[in-house]
Formats: C-alpha cells, structure tokens, sequence
C-alpha cells in the first residue's frame, strides 16, 4: 500500500499551492477622456429648372438639402455657411447669393435660409453667434438631419440660358 501511494503523494506534493503569510490591497484606478467630435455631410442644393417668363415670372423657385450631423452626446456646435463665390450687398455676414453662368458673365439671384419662413432674418450665414441665421446641433451619438432651404427668386427675366452654379463652404463649428 504504501508504494500504490508514493506516485499520488509525490504528484500532489509537487503541484501543492504556495500558503502566504500575509496580503495587501490596492485600488488601480481606470481613466479615459472623450474628446467632443462631429462629423457632417451634406446634400446638393438642386433647384432643378428655372423659367423666367413662365411660373418664375411671379412666383420663386425653392428647393430643400440637406445638413447631416453626428456629434459625441453632450457636444453642442453651430453650422454656419459663407456668401458663395458670387456674394453681392452684404449687410453684417448676411449677402444676397448669386449663381454664375460658365463664364462668370450671368448671375441668377438666390438665397439659404435657416426655415421654411424665407426672410432675410433667417438668410444662413457664416456668423456662429446670430442665433437665428446659423443652425445649431446638441450631440446624442445620433445623426441629426438640418434642412436648408434655398430659394431662387422670381422675376429674373434678363438672365441668359444655361446652367448655374456656386459653392457654398459650409462649417460645423463644435
């Protein structure tokens, strides 16, 4: 008996776990920061056709895009859009838009705005602190859609056929 249980005693003994005398606890401490973050896209402005001397004649042309934001939940931030390439009578940072023809000789009126109110108090500018001319984001994690409405005004009958452009830099300030 003795020698069946040599192998079980030597094989426990070598694989025993160690016994302390003593212990001691300490807390680690875990830590990160989240930086504030947006991302944005955004959609063309297409106002399709204008006709001058039909339904433009008396009545403007409006369209709709698109300002899409994602921010960290608690960023807030402001998106503001500049004069274009063409800006005319610029009062304070609010200017009256203008689309060019190819070459730069033509211009057809138009103008963005923060509503659906089409006023020159909501014309979108590039000024963060006017309230009312710049759209605003609070972060959620979630992707928040800001709608911009454009308006080609009525009665331009003196502009030539052809197509018209700008380009408006538009900012997400966070």
């Amino acid at each position: 008996k003795i020698l069946g249980l040599s192998p079980v005693l030597l094989y426990a003994a070598g694989f025993s776990l160690p016994v302390y005398a003593a212990t001691t606890a300490s807390d680690m401490s875990v830590t990160v920061n989240v930086n504030a973050s947006c991302t944005m896209g955004v959609t063309s402005l297409d106002f399709g056709t204008y006709d001058p001397f039909g339904a433009h004649a008396t009545q403007d042309l409006r369209a709709t895009a698109t300002v899409s934001t994602t921010c960290t939940s608690g960023a807030t931030g402001v998106v503001t859009m500049t004069g274009g390439l063409h800006p005319t009578f610029c009062m304070s940072s609010k200017c009256y838009r203008r689309m060019a023809n190819a070459g730069e000789t033509s211009f057809l009126r138009y103008n963005i705005y923060t509503n659906a109110s089409y006023s020159w108090g909501y014309v979108w500018t590039d000024n963060p602190v006017d309230v009312k001319t710049v759209g605003h984001v609070t972060g959620s994690g979630i992707s928040q859609d800001l709608t911009v409405y454009g308006e080609v005004h009525k009665n331009q009958p003196n502009v030539p056929a052809g197509s018209y452009t700008d380009r408006i830099n538009v900012t997400l300030r966070f």
